[in-house]
């Protein structure tokens, strides 16, 4: 599972002998973790992003798709600043937003009719300021497989404006508007 999950996380093609041999380990194997489970999910995403052909049964990847989506969401103080901070501007949001494909958006706000989702992205997002394989993964599939537009809030940018009021809202709408303006 953690070989199929780095090909997805690099988008890099892999042979059908080397798919083939992954695909019958998966349906052998009955011992396989939630965090496997989770790691075939995005797979089997990255699968769909570049037009594969599914070749797990259905019930196995529902399995998958369960386990992915049993991991709660637990909203960090920064993301409970942000979300003040969109709530100062007006505009109406959600938390914590699950996604068709399993994804738990941070927060998605209402921006000149369009829904913009957030990701407050702490610590364990990214590797020095390079965002994670896992954020990059998340980010690709969420806007190849169902079109959103996303912004995300590193937490070295919150850092710095954070202690102003008028500062955090001027930076969460910069964010809105770059990220409504951008080509999927």
């Amino acid at each position: 599972a953690n070989t199929a999950w780095a090909f997805a996380v690099a988008d890099h093609c892999i042979s059908g002998t080397i798919n083939h041999h992954l695909v019958q380990a998966f349906e052998t194997s009955n011992t396989l973790s939630s965090e496997l489970l989770s790691q075939l999910h995005q797979w089997h995403l990255w699968k769909r992003e570049r037009n594969f052909v599914h070749q797990l049964p259905h019930d196995f990847l529902e399995g998958c798709k369960a386990a992915f989506m049993a991991h709660q969401p637990k909203p960090s103080c920064m993301q409970r600043q942000v979300e003040t901070t969109v709530s100062t501007l007006g505009l109406p949001f959600r938390s914590e937003v699950m996604t068709n494909i399993g994804y738990s958006i941070d927060i998605v706000a209402e921006w000149q009719g369009a829904q913009i989702g957030i990701e407050v992205d702490g610590p364990s997002h990214f590797i020095g300021r390079d965002p994670s394989g896992a954020t990059l993964l998340k980010r690709r599939q969420l806007r190849k497989l169902e079109g959103w537009k996303l912004c995300s809030v590193p937490y070295w940018e919150w850092r710095e404006v954070s202690s102003d009021a008028k500062r955090r809202q001027k930076y969460v709408l910069q964010l809105l508007q770059r990220a409504s303006e951008a080509s999927l």
